[in-house]
């Protein structure tokens, strides 16, 4: 039986979802029509796996059809991200930092083999990418060459999916969950932590204009090399395809800095 939005209250709203107040202290994550259930069936597999290998995480309820819609009943949670956190104490970017290393070692510390292909993922993505088809294929072959793997891989880490709640942080947006070796998940993170801004209003100015952001980048980019050593000096093999890959999300302001990332990165192959 189908339900109904009816005067459910809205907390946010975004690109692909909208996500509103629903039953027993739940959340309803409800999908923009026409969004893809392949890519529905990723975001509640790969919840699914983070409450299964205890990763801090939303708890996963149901999947309902709401007013013909997909959404995603979730447990919800009360706190602040970390991005607005460290815009409201600076001071404490590296202990920031720092956690949230150590939440992606953890995680990257898990095995999920039943989870779509990391790799595989980042191919179709490439392959949307707008751009020429020699980048295209640099990034297919040097994709090539790189391990599969079957480590837990969120593949969207960054500050504000992390959910600092009074019992702890937990890890949000389990979107692209994916299966793969930490090092592949550890570059998206490099990368968004380089090169991505922070939302509109959100620790945007001290994000982006104060050098949090480079500080944020070189202490988690620390500890979690003392975590995860190998992944971490296997960062750079992986940026190219990475990089690639983030141009299919088609964001502007993001465009001419992968560019000018990928012709670095295709200079010193």
């Amino acid at each position: 039986m189908e339900e109904h939005i009816g005067s459910a209250a809205l907390l946010g709203h975004g690109h692909t979802a909208d996500v509103y107040v629903w039953k027993e202290d739940s959340v309803l994550k409800l999908f923009v029509p026409g969004f893809p259930s392949r890519l529905i069936d990723q975001e509640m597999e790969g919840t699914q796996t983070a409450n299964a290998t205890g990763i801090p995480s939303p708890q996963f309820r149901s999947v309902i059809t709401v007013d013909g819609r997909r959404g995603l009943v979730l447990e919800r949670l009360t706190g602040l991200s970390m991005l607005t956190l460290l815009g409201r104490e600076p001071a404490r970017v590296a202990y920031y930092a720092g956690l949230f290393a150590e939440l992606q070692a953890h995680m990257n510390d898990c095995h999920a083999p039943g989870l779509t292909s990391r790799r595989e993922d980042l191919a179709r993505r490439i392959a949307r990418a707008g751009v020429v088809a020699r980048v295209k294929g640099d990034a297919l072959a040097t994709l090539e060459r790189l391990p599969d793997g079957d480590s837990l891989c969120h593949c969207d880490f960054h500050p504000d999916n992390v959910l600092m709640t009074p019992q702890g942080p937990s890890v949000i947006d389990w979107s692209f969950t994916a299966r793969g070796t930490p090092a592949s998940d550890a570059a998206q993170t490099a990368l968004l932590l380089r090169i991505a801004d922070a939302p509109s209003g959100s620790f945007r100015v001290a994000w982006v204009e104060r050098e949090a952001k480079d500080r944020f980048y070189r202490a988690w980019l620390k500890r979690y090399r003392e975590l995860q050593p190998d992944a971490a000096g296997a960062v750079w093999g992986w940026l190219l395809p990475v990089a690639v890959a983030r141009l299919a999300d088609e964001i502007p302001e993001e465009r001419p800095r992968l560019m000018a990332l990928i012709e670095e990165l295709q200079q010193k192959r």
